[in-house]
Order: structure tokens, then C-alpha cells, then sequence
């Protein structure tokens, strides 16, 4: 399968389409404040390939500069560690005040800065697009997840499609449910969603194609994410008790959670180190791997934060990825998990929830339901056991080179 650009209909290929050299803006509430900084690497990786089109680009940026970073700072912690949909789940009335000063201070921004542009690109639709509505610019708008949730949230998702529909604005989703969620609230736009592209962000398949994939015995399973509670990791530490075979769990990440999602791992060790039911934990009848084995010898890693390179060994080394998020008491799930599309990209297996934007991947990955820490540990036994064929996970990517979707997204003013 591929995760091309499509609207409602069969979608013209685009890729061959020649592009005209424009003066863009690019509006992010994500990029990377040093050249080992994750944070928004996707952001980069599409500014990297807009520069390599032939576009000069201009990039505005909420955060704290880095040294390394060839961006506009609007100055904000609104994006630090769990993010800005976690901190208004949190904490709400403070949340929505800085949202508000942040829009404003980048809405100034771009309003100094449009006079040399040809068109913008807003990657998530608050405050990026919605910073770039008084300007009369052709714009692009790419939502990711976490504004649509938010946004629906807080009941301003159809208002803000309407002004952007007002805006004559071209709008991009990363994945189909996130343009349903859209179609659902405001209904009356349906034939303008129905036309706007959906297009999962790129890839470097080059660069991952020279990983190289030498799995580690014992195996190891990698989970890269935000430690937030969206992200499920506390299912995946669970689920390793019912593996049947002693892993490697590696967690790559940090946030909120972490603190009790360290006390979750020290709590199943403690587990493990008695057995079931006070016992040792030890082989079946006939030493055969039983279906706690997973118990006897499983290690957890928490590396925190991991640059690209560190994240390129884990691929390299993991006979599994983990994706196991969830849907939110909120209903806020996935948009389009980087690490899901860059793992089968290096040949590497990967078991999902079935939620947002993961359901999008269909037979590429192993799907099961959010929050069954059994089923997740039953597919990553079924993966272990017989691995699918690298070149086939490879091949559900192939169509996602950032050249290729660069070219798609840019539009000529």
C-alpha cells in the first residue's frame, strides 16, 4: 500500500508536475533549536526540501533559539515538553492565555515579514494559519492532530475552517480522520474538505534506507514518543509481562509522565522478580517459552530525549516499534506518528493502535485496540516469531520521499 496525497476522489500524480521558484513563509509552532534537537524535524526536514526545490524560505518559529537554527523566534514555553493540547488539558485558563499572546506576537511577525514572501505554509492550523489570515498571501494550512483536537475542544474548530475557507486557503491533513473530525464540524464545507489534500509528511528514504537492520539478541523493542499520556507508553511497559520471550523495551522520549511511567516499569519489575503468584517466574512444562516469560529477564530503558543519529541506531538495532497511543477522555488521538512511517521505512516491523491516523496504515503495520496491553503483547510475539518482509514495509512508504511530497504540497501563488 501507499500513503500518497489524495482528496475525496482519485487524486492526480503531481510528482512530475515542474515547480515554479517562490519566496515562502513557514509558520511552526515545532522546529528544531539545535542540529540535534527532534523537536519539529519533520518542520525542517520539509524546509530542507522546499530549499531544495529551488524556493528561498523563510521560517517563524514559537520557542527558544538555538545556535544552530536558521529561524524567527516568537518567544514561548507553550510547546515545551508535553505540549501545548497536554498543558490545556492541565491547566486550561493559563494555557489559553499564552495561546492567545503567542498568536498575537506571531501574527505581528508574519505581518512584517509577508512583504517579502510569495506564499506561506502554516504547519498546524493554531496559531500558525490562523497568524497568517490577515495577509493576503496564498496559504497553505497542514493540520497534524493535536490543533484539530484542540480546536474541537474548545469548540472553535468549525469557525476557525471557516475563516480559513473565507481565506481562499488550501488545506492539508496528515491523515483521512482528522478530515472527518473537519467534515463533522463544520458540514457545510464538506465539498471545500473534500478537496483539500491528505498527505502524511515525508520522508529522507535515502538516509534510512542505509541504516541497516541487524536486530540484537535478546530482541529489542523501541518505543519513540513523547511521554504523555496519549501516547500509551504505560501499555506497552504492561504488556511486556505477557510476552513470551524476555525483551528489551527501550523507551526514547521525555515529558510529563515520565516519573510514573518509571514507577509502572519499577512496579513490573518488582513483578517479574517474584513470578506469577509469588513464584519465579521461569519456562513452561517442557521448556517452552511460557506466557509470562517475558517477566524472567525483560530489561526497561528510559534514554530520555534521543537526537536523529540515536534514533537511526534504535531502528537499526529493534526487532519491533511501538506505537501504542490511545484515544484521550478528551477524544484527542493521533494525527500521523513520525516514528511509525521512518521505522517502516528501514525495514523495521511495527505494532499500532488501531486510532487516528495509524488506522490509515492498514496491512503495513500490525494493528490491535488502544489499551489491551495482551493483544499489543500477543502481535509483538506474532512479529517476533515470523518477521514480515523488510523490502514489503519498505515498499508502503516508497511514494513519501520529502521531494516527492514537497512538490505536492508547495502551491504557486
Amino acid at each position: 500500500m501507499g500513503l500518497s496525497s489524495r482528496g475525496a476522489g482519485a487524486a492526480p500524480d503531481r510528482r512530475a508536475a515542474p515547480v515554479d521558484a517562490v519566496k515562502l513563509g513557514v509558520i511552526t509552532t515545532s522546529y528544531p533549536r539545535t542540529s540535534r534537537d527532534p523537536a519539529g524535524s519533520f518542520v525542517a526536514a520539509h524546509v530542507d526540501a522546499l530549499r531544495a526545490l529551488g524556493h528561498d524560505v523563510e521560517v517563524i518559529a514559537a520557542g527558544t533559539p538555538g545556535p544552530a537554527s536558521r529561524a524567527t523566534w516568537i518567544a514561548s514555553a507553550l510547546f515545551d515538553r508535553g505540549g501545548a493540547p497536554d498543558h490545556l488539558e492541565q491547566h486550561p485558563v493559563r494555557t489559553l492565555a499564552s495561546a492567545a499572546l503567542l498568536a498575537a506576537r506571531m501574527t505581528l511577525a508574519v505581518a512584517r515579514r509577508a512583504r517579502r514572501w510569495d506564499s506561506i505554509i502554516a504547519h498546524w492550523l493554531v496559531p500558525s494559519a490562523i497568524a497568517a489570515l490577515p495577509t493576503a498571501l496564498p496559504l497553505l494550512a497542514i493540520a497534524h492532530g493535536g490543533d484539530i483536537h484542540t480546536l474541537r475542544r474548545m469548540r472553535l474548530l468549525g469557525p476557525v475552517l471557516h475563516a480559513l475557507y473565507r481565506r481562499d486557503a488550501q488545506l492539508a491533513f496528515v491523515s483521512e480522520p482528522l478530515r472527518a473530525i473537519a467534515r463533522e464540524a463544520a458540514p457545510s464545507l464538506a465539498p471545500w474538505l473534500d478537496i483539500a489534500t491528505v498527505q502524511p509528511m515525508g520522508l529522507d528514504l535515502a538516509r534510512f534506507s542505509r541504516i541497516g537492520h541487524t536486530p540484537t539478541r535478546p530482541p529489542t523493542i523501541v518505543i519513540a514518543a513523547r511521554l504523555v499520556a496519549l501516547k500509551g507508553v504505560d501499555v506497552a511497559i504492561d504488556a511486556i509481562a505477557h510476552l513470551r520471550a524476555p525483551v528489551r523495551l527501550v523507551i526514547a522520549g521525555d515529558g510529563p509522565e515520565r516519573s510514573r511511567l518509571e514507577s509502572r516499569a519499577a512496579e513490573v519489575a518488582a513483578d517479574r522478580a517474584a513470578g506469577p503468584a509469588g513464584r519465579a517466574a521461569g519456562p513452561a512444562p517442557g521448556g517452552a517459552a511460557g506466557p509470562d516469560a517475558g517477566r524472567a529477564t525483560s530489561r526497561i530503558e528510559f534514554l530520555g530525549t534521543v537526537d536523529t543519529a540515536r534514533r537511526d541506531a534504535l531502528l537499526r538495532e529493534a526487532s519491533v516499534v511501538v506505537v501504542p497511543s490511545r484515544v484521550t477522555p478528551t477524544g484527542r488521538t493521533e494525527g500521523m506518528p513520525m516514528i511509525a512511517l521512518e521505522a517502516l521505512a528501514a525495514g523495521v516491523p511495527v505494532v499500532a493502535s488501531a486510532v487516528g491516523g495509524l488506522s490509515d496504515l492498514g496491512p503495513a503495520v500490525a494493528l490491535v485496540r488502544p489499551d489491551r496491553p495482551r493483544e499489543l503483547a500477543a502481535a509483538i510475539d506474532r512479529l517476533l516469531s515470523e518477521p514480515p518482509d523488510a523490502e514489503r514495509l519498505r515498499a508502503a512508504v516508497a511514494d513519501l520521499d520529502w521531494g516527492n511530497v514537497a512538490t505536492r504540497l508547495v502551491r504557486n501563488p
